[in-house]
């Protein structure tokens, strides 16, 4: 296999981790950085690590796997200080209490924009889970508080926080395509299922400002580090979508930009928030 690399941009830690799984994925010759995100609002039977485990990984592999906060749509915004103190990089948001762009919830964005902690927001079609796997009985079980473009109006009154869509917000793509075509500090983690029909119609297209969407879509894997197969699972990924732009891509631009995808794009977001090297 040829020399590459790549950076996992969305991914979650079992909570009874397997070390040596860990140990293997920091050694990786491909693999140079994994943005670990906790579930806290699944029932400990998931097996998803929370705020606790994900930060105690972190700081173990510091600069390998980075650490963003569960936001808790149930507390104000003193949270996020509480976990930029501990150690948290960024923010996680999945399944809000009322729809992402609720003024109600703005003062956790404005205090993670005064903080410089980027968020990643889930957004589209969310993975079947039962209320009684959930927390908390008013916890959002279905996408519908979770589309693409509830990240605009976040975006215009926050233009300093960095917002990541995770994954492609199926079924609204549309809304994510406008979303990333108006404002500078939308980016796009790419993972989960995936649309590649949009992606091979898209990732030619330009921003308003012209910055091309190769520059803002960056991989991902959703996989669950620390049980067994996954490392294999995330390479086994990556060769695909370096073979993705390379044979598919042949006969369109976006297929040079298989590097920015895979790695570049994700380091230079990243570098604002943590030293890469």
């Amino acid at each position: 296999m040829d020399e590459f690399k790549f950076i996992d941009t969305h991914a979650h830690l079992r909570a009874e981790y397997d070390s040596k799984e860990l140990d293997k994925a920091a050694e990786s010759d491909y693999l140079k950085q994994v943005w670990l995100m906790p579930i806290d609002c699944y029932a400990p039977s998931y097996g998803f690590a929370g705020n606790d485990i994900v930060l105690e990984v972190s700081k173990r592999y510091k600069g390998f796997f980075i650490p963003f906060g569960f936001i808790d749509y149930m507390e104000d915004a003193s949270q996020v200080d509480r976990m930029k103190e501990a150690g948290f990089i960024g923010l996680k948001a999945i399944r809000p209490i009322e729809d992402y762009d609720s003024l109600k919830y703005f003062p956790i964005y404005e205090r993670a924009q005064a903080l410089n902690m980027p968020i990643l927001f889930h957004v589209g079609i969310i993975s079947r889970k039962p209320q009684s796997g959930l927390t908390h009985p008013s916890i959002s079980t279905g996408p519908t508080r979770m589309r693409p473009s509830m990240l605009d109006s976040i975006g215009a009154a926050f233009p300093d926080l960095k917002l990541l869509q995770g994954h492609m917000g199926i079924p609204w793509c549309n809304e994510l395509f406008e979303s990333l075509y108006y404002y500078p500090n939308i980016s796009c983690s790419v993972s989960g299922l995936i649309d590649y029909k949009w992606l091979i119609e898209n990732l030619d297209r330009c921003t308003e400002t012209g910055v091309p969407f190769t520059e803002k879509m960056m991989f991902a894997v959703d996989a669950h580090y620390g049980a067994k197969r996954t490392n294999e699972t995330v390479l086994k990924n990556a060769e695909f979508f370096r073979m993705f732009f390379q044979k598919v891509g042949g006969t369109y631009r976006w297929g040079r930009c298989a590097d920015d995808y895979l790695y570049n794009n994700a380091y230079r977001f990243m570098k604002d928030f943590v030293p890469n090297d």
